[in-house]
């Protein structure tokens, strides 16, 4: 099988849509070079969208940048790609395969209308091709989307219900600003490879692979299910494993006779795919070959593991109880959906150091390519996967549902192999849309993800777990005691919110850091003349009115707790208070469902099953949920987020009495001494201490220890707990406080100091209690790409504190400062 991909020798020419326009005429214009704006355009890079070329040239501003999309005029028009290119043998059966079209686009072969398609979220490949030549131009003419979704005429049933962009299958995220930049961006042009594919011999057109264990783990079994094109008499398939180490842990033979085959093959005492939380994500090549030298072939990775439920999202994985902290991904960059791989290394890194052990591609994100996949599954990151559908009901004519199902199976089919694939999700909200906009009304749309996705999913991979959409169950769509909630206690009063059964969304807004906002507003925008930063009934704004133009969504509801911070007299002062609310409520509300019940719940069952916090990553520079901004900046919330996933965690919960808890989510019991003290920020000094021992077991979340052994105490001491193996060794600690921030008076002349040991590790230590201890790099005036192990921490007196320097930087000034701290300390690195 010969596979060409078509990257060279591209441009592009935007057309004004003409219904007049034949084929011969638009390859008469694009054999002229054009002039203005008119120009035929070279590409330097492919795949590249519309956007990607235009800014490329500098004809555009990147609208991310700012958060402002000033070039809408690019969606009124047509546009075309166009390539010369040879095939080596046009007498061998040959085919176009397009991994991503966005959206309707004509396929012109050497000026012959060959194909036309319309859905965003298919691969697409067209018939065999009849009149390919050795030299051979290929044109794919894009509509404009935003004409064919305005042309469209709503079936009165849906009037009101189903918007536009819900009856066709674009990018709905291309329809509104939800996730910025504002207005909303409607993408267009080739996301992912264009391959010319020549069959010389046998050419594997769908595969199956199965990977099984025995009852007692001691036996793995790989099935292979191939389906064939180009069969033209007896042949021989193979199945070869290797391990991690590329060792041939075994090999199988199998003559076929007809257009399809089936291997099998045993790997005796395999070693087990765990999540990164739980152990090794150990992983075996699987090598398939088809036919002679010039025949197929499949490499692919697989994993061993057993996934079983126990209950409602109670999970087992290898037979060990498996809770799921982590994060909702969505597309990197709203300028284009081409799969930028180092970025979303970047982005899957930041997981791996927050803690995550799950990620979920959201149902109105983009197309990941299968390279996502093999990070996660190398990684030892579980995916929740939906489909895309989202917060929307949509069409149920015939058309409309035969492409769901379309697009349902072939991704199935190219992920179901995936040791990381946790579960496949209908969709994003579509029942919860109902309840909120129509509540007691049918959801147009159930069809496709109540009947024609669980088909799909039954019939092609029937060993995972397929749920309806998110949320999903108990009483109503977003109930908490049953299924999967979103955490929207913001806006909404939700009965038994506390403790429900696995949040798949919780969310807060805060701002980026501020050398982030810098570069999103003027200088007026950021800190408007005569701005005061007080909150009243005749400005409730907890921001500048300028904030707003850089925000969607009504962000300005949806804080953290921002009361519980001092007003705000700086730029700086201002992005803390949020930030810091952010955080805390992270930390409050990820803590207690760690520890997924109250201290007064004799049961000891942890109800709480998992969290993934809505959103990790903003995809554009504006203030949003996100946690790491559009530069894949971390900031305070980020921490906050890492800190309460910490596998062991120490955390204190006041009630009725203080109780400091211990969680374990690893596979081992934990034991030790616990030390708990009460330091005295005024007076720089512990008042009072004492000692416990304590025995965790592996999925316990347990009461270490009460305060009532200090009696009443101010409620400006800190409460400090750690939890010290039998060796001495340091296992985990908290730091606590009653009281509202806003209410306590914290050190500002905390005697802070770093300095620097060996190659990348930082030693910071104060004399006074520090709160929020901030690090930030320059290199010559890049503030950008640095990245700490820890940061926005508070830190006790005389206790050092290690950071590692993990970013892209080897050098440069680092400096430390505690928020409420007047001084701060550098270091040359």
């Amino acid at each position: 099988m010969k596979r060409m991909i078509l990257e060279k020798g591209w441009k592009l020419r935007r057309i004004k849509p003409d219904g007049q326009l034949t084929p011969e005429r638009l390859v008469d214009m694009l054999c002229e070079n054009g002039d203005g704006p008119d120009l035929n355009y070279t590409i330097n890079k492919m795949p590249s969208q519309v956007h990607d070329v235009l800014y490329s040239h500098g004809i555009i501003e990147n609208p991310n940048i700012m958060g402002h999309n000033k070039d809408t005029w690019i969606d009124d028009f047509d546009w075309v790609y166009f390539c010369d290119f040879k095939a080596d043998d046009p007498a061998l059966p040959s085919y176009l395969y397009f991994k991503g079209l966005d959206t309707y686009a004509d396929i012109y072969l050497n000026g012959q209308c060959i194909a036309r398609f319309d859905n965003v979220y298919l691969q697409h490949r067209t018939e065999r091709l009849e009149n390919l030549k050795k030299n051979n131009t290929l044109m794919v003419y894009f509509h404009s989307s935003k004409k064919v979704i305005d042309s469209i005429e709503i079936p009165e049933k849906y009037t009101g219900r189903v918007p536009a962009n819900s009856c066709e299958r674009v990018f709905r995220s291309g329809f509104h600003d939800y996730n910025g930049p504002i207005p909303s961006l409607i993408r267009c042009g080739i996301y992912s490879e264009v391959v010319l594919e020549q069959a010389e011999t046998l050419r594997i057109r769908e595969f199956k692979l199965d990977s099984y264990l025995n009852e007692d783990y001691t036996e793995g079994t790989i099935a292979c299910s191939l389906q064939l094109e180009n069969y033209s008499g007896e042949t021989e398939c193979t199945i070869s494993v290797y391990d991690g180490d590329n060792n041939l842990k075994g090999l199988e033979k199998s003559v076929i006779s007809e257009d399809s085959a089936e291997l099998r093959i045993t790997v005796e005492k395999p070693q087990l795919w765990w999540p990164r939380t739980h152990g090794k994500p150990y992983l075996y090549t699987i090598c398939i070959c088809c036919g002679s030298k010039k025949g197929d072939q499949l490499i692919k990775k697989v994993g061993f593991r057993k996934l079983e439920l126990a209950g409602d999202f109670d999970y087992r994985i290898n037979g060990h109880p498996l809770k799921l902290w982590g994060v909702n991904l969505t597309h990197p960059d709203t300028l284009t959906n081409c799969y930028n791989e180092e970025l979303m290394n970047r982005i899957l890194d930041l997981a791996e150091l927050g803690n995550c052990n799950i990620v979920r591609v959201w149902g109105e994100s983009e197309i990941y390519d299968e390279a996502f996949y093999d990070q996660c599954d190398s990684r030892g990151i579980m995916v929740w996967q939906d489909f895309y559908l989202c917060y929307s009901m949509y069409s149920e004519e015939p058309r409309f549902i035969e492409a769901c199902r379309m697009e349902a199976e072939q991704l199935v089919k190219k992920l179901r192999h995936h040791a990381c694939i946790l579960l496949w999700c209908g969709g994003n909200e579509m029942l919860l849309s109902r309840d909120y906009d129509f509540p007691g009304e049918y959801c147009f749309g159930e069809k496709i993800f109540m009947e024609v996705f669980p088909e799909v999913c039954k019939r092609l991979d029937p060993g995972r777990l397929y749920h309806p959409s998110s949320p999903y169950g108990g009483k109503w769509a977003n109930d908490p005691s049953a299924g999967d909630t979103h955490g929207y206690t913001h806006l909404w009063f939700v009965p038994e919110r506390d403790y429900p059964v696995f949040l798949s969304e919780n969310c807060r807004v805060s701002t980026p850091p501020l050398r982030t906002m810098k570069k999103m507003m003027t200088p007026e925008e950021l800190w408007p003349e005569g701005y005061t930063a007080k909150v009243s009934r005749k400005n409730p704004l907890p921001w500048p009115e300028s904030w707003c133009n850089h925000n969607t969504n009504i962000g300005h509801i949806k804080l953290g707790p921002v009361e519980h911070y001092y007003d705000a007299d700086s730029p700086g002062e201002l992005i803390y208070r949020i930030g810091a609310a952010h955080a805390e409520y992270i930390r409050r509300d990820v803590e207690r469902f760690r520890r997924g019940r109250s201290a007064g719940d004799q049961k000891g069952v942890r109800k709480t099953k998992g969290h993934m916090l809505w959103k990790f990553n903003n995809n554009s520079n504006i203030i949003s949920y996100g946690v790491i901004d559009y530069f894949q900046e971390p900031y305070y919330p980020y921490y906050a987020l890492k800190r309460a996933y910490e596998p062991i965690l120490l955390s204190c919960e006041f009630s009725r009495h203080g109780y400091v808890w211990m969680t374990n989510d690893t596979m081992n019991r934990v034991e030790g001494t616990l030390d708990i003290k009460l330091f005295d920020m005024d007076n720089n000094s512990y008042v009072k201490e004492f000692s416990v021992p304590f025995s965790v077991m592996a999925d316990e979340s347990k009461v270490l220890a009460d305060l009532d052994e200090f009696g009443q105490f101010r409620k400006r001491f800190l409460v400090c707990a750690k939890a010290f193996a039998p060796g001495g060794g340091l296992i985990a600690e908290c730091i606590d406080v009653f009281e509202l921030e806003r209410h306590l008076m914290y050190p500002v002349d905390t005697g802070l100091e770093i300095v620097k040991e060996g190659g990348n590790c930082l030693v910071i230590t104060s004399k006074k209690f520090a709160r929020c201890v901030e690090l930030l790099g320059n290199e010559d005036g890049d503030e950008f790409g640095w990245l700490f192990s820890d940061n926005y921490f508070d830190l006790l007196p005389d206790e050092p504190k290690k950071v590692m320097v993990l970013g892209r930087h080897s050098k440069g000034i680092i400096t430390a400062k505690a928020v409420y701290d007047d001084q701060k300390c550098t270091i040359e690195f």
